[in-house]
């Protein structure tokens, strides 16, 4: 022992005299007559308090507070299985070693907790080497709850001209709130009638509730014309129509 020279307070137990040794920081001191000393691999059952107890199967130190052998390497303190409540007056920061699994438990000052369970990402995240990313497939139907204050934005994206044959728009459901997709958020009703002569007046297939959102062609060039009631329209004097003129009314909804 007279070779190491460790922080004062270090525990040694000394095979040779079969003895618990301290050291006060300038030489070991013997604590075999401040208390009796035991060395076995159950412990001793009959003690007093500061009693050592040095358990042969496990190497671990313990001394007798009255009522419990307390080792002196608690830290880590370890056990088979997860703890429990049979962990005597844990203090906040102890840890635990599960000598099973090999899983770190860590005291907050009121329960155990894992130390990097096993972490398991899904429903739209991915883990990669312990970090949760954003990306993934959902596997539930996902409600993402947002107020005035707290908003929702996504910046950075590419803008670009909108091109009704290959890009689709993202619409809201007003009652759901769920994200859906349309090829145009624009709906357009078109019908074509064969004229007779001096016919002026002609049908149209839905309801007018807005005149800029109806265009009325005779054949194929736009020209005006006037609402008569919400299924009605007239066109203008000068364009009318002679016997097979194609009168095509375009409205959009």
């Amino acid at each position: 022992m007279n070779s190491l020279s460790p922080l004062p307070g270090a525990i040694v137990y000394n095979i040779d005299f079969d003895c618990v040794y301290t050291f006060d920081g300038s030489s070991w001191k013997s604590l075999c007559d401040e208390a009796n000393v035991t060395s076995a691999s159950t412990a001793p059952s009959e003690n007093t308090i500061g009693d050592i107890w040095f358990n042969t199967d496990t190497n671990i130190i313990s001394i007798w507070n009255e009522t419990d052998w307390l080792p002196i390497n608690i830290n880590p303190r370890r056990g088979t299985g997860a703890p429990d409540d049979s962990i005597i007056d844990p203090l906040a920061g102890d840890i635990y070693v599960d000598e099973i699994t090999g899983n770190l438990y860590t005291f907050n000052g009121s329960d155990w907790s894992q130390v990097n369970p096993n972490i398991i990402a899904n429903n739209g995240l991915t883990l990669n080497n312990n970090v949760i990313q954003l990306g993934g497939n959902m596997i539930q139907p996902t409600v993402i709850t947002t107020t005035s204050v707290n908003t929702l934005s996504i910046v950075g994206l590419e803008n670009v001209t909108y091109d009704a044959n290959t890009d689709n728009i993202v619409i809201l459901d007003s009652t759901t709130g769920i994200l859906k997709s349309t090829d145009s958020v624009i709906n357009q009703e078109q019908v074509i009638i064969i004229a007779d002569t001096n016919q002026i007046q002609f049908t149209t297939s839905l309801n007018i509730t807005d005149a800029n959102k109806i265009d009325v062609y005779r054949n194929g060039v736009k020209i005006d014309f006037n609402i008569i009631n919400n299924t009605t329209i007239e066109l203008d004097p000068e364009a009318i129509c002679f016997e097979g003129d194609e009168i095509r009314i375009v409205q959009l909804h």
